[in-house]
């Protein structure tokens, strides 16, 4: 099953459970990816974070029902996912404007929210400077949060305002062991099967090189030791003003380059580098689809 097929699978899987329970993980194991990575993917293809994609078309289909049907307000909450009338009639207005029971006394203006269906677009409006590598073990040094998965967007760039007051990156540069992925690095991991709430937000500089002759920079003190493995890496440039260049690689790399590149995602975490000023890389570890 190519990356495409399996985006629209998953989105197939989303329409047949918006009456029940939606499982994150079920549907990155559907995409062939972590559940962080397939939120990622989706944010910057659809536009819009995946679960505002499902609490959207849940009130669509609300619409729907509340305009066709003669069921109870309440029913209609508990049937898409609901707890309370009340919850559900916040979550309404909020979408449509307008009260749940204006519809069926009234005529209101409505939105509605389409299935999304991904197709492969070849624009080649813009070119991408990438290479394909094939990177030894290594390991970095550095400080770690937990955020929700859902607000990392939001939560990200203030932990990198921390780590410049508190001093965290003085002692990056206090100590640069100027091993690559270079520059100072920025990863989220986590957020997998199984844990898709929440992921881990890492800071940090690479301390070690599975490489013959390379020395090991042990971790300061307050500090974590991260290890990645031997992977394949697609390395794509990203240089230009933040956030804007790091965003349009990914919205590249997912609707563009990825569909047509023969390859798929490992389940590794993505790693950004940023260099000197306005000059950044973004590791996406991949593999080979199987013939």
């Amino acid at each position: 099953m190519d990356w495409v097929k399996q985006l629209n699978a998953s989105i197939n899987y989303i329409e047949e459970h918006l009456t029940g329970d939606i499982s994150y993980e079920a549907i990155a194991k559907i995409a062939g990816c972590s559940v962080y990575n397939f939120q990622r993917m989706f944010s910057y293809i659809a536009d819009k974070p995946l679960s505002e994609y499902i609490r959207s078309r849940r009130l669509t289909l609300a619409a729907f029902d509340l305009l066709n049907d003669s069921d109870r307000i309440l029913d209609i909450a508990i049937k898409y996912g609901y707890e309370s009338q009340d919850a559900f009639t916040r979550a309404f207005k909020n979408f449509h404007g307008v009260l749940p029971s204006r519809v069926r006394n009234e005529s209101v203006q409505l939105r509605s929210c389409p299935k999304l269906s991904f197709q492969i677009t070849i624009k080649g409006e813009n070119h991408m400077n990438y290479q394909i590598e094939s990177y030894p073990a290594f390991k970095v040094m550095g400080i770690s949060q937990k955020i929700e998965t859902s607000k990392a967007f939001e939560v990200v760039p203030g932990i990198w305002e921390q780590a410049w007051k508190d001093g965290t990156m003085q002692r990056f540069i206090d100590h640069f062991p100027n091993y690559r992925p270079a520059g100072f690095l920025g990863i989220a991991a986590g957020g997998q099967w199984g844990d898709s709430e929440h992921m881990q937000y890492i800071i940090g500089v690479t301390s070690d090189m599975d490489v013959e002759g390379c020395k090991h920079v042990p971790a300061m003190e307050g500090m974590e030791e991260f290890e990645y493995p031997a992977a394949t890496w697609a390395i794509f440039e990203a240089n230009g003003e933040l956030p804007d260049a790091t965003q349009k690689v990914y919205k590249q790399f997912y609707s563009e380059w990825l569909p047509n590149s023969g390859y798929e995602l490992a389940d590794l975490p993505v790693i950004e580098c940023y260099l000197l000023e306005n000059e950044q890389e973004v590791w996406i570890a991949v593999e080979k689809k199987n013939s």
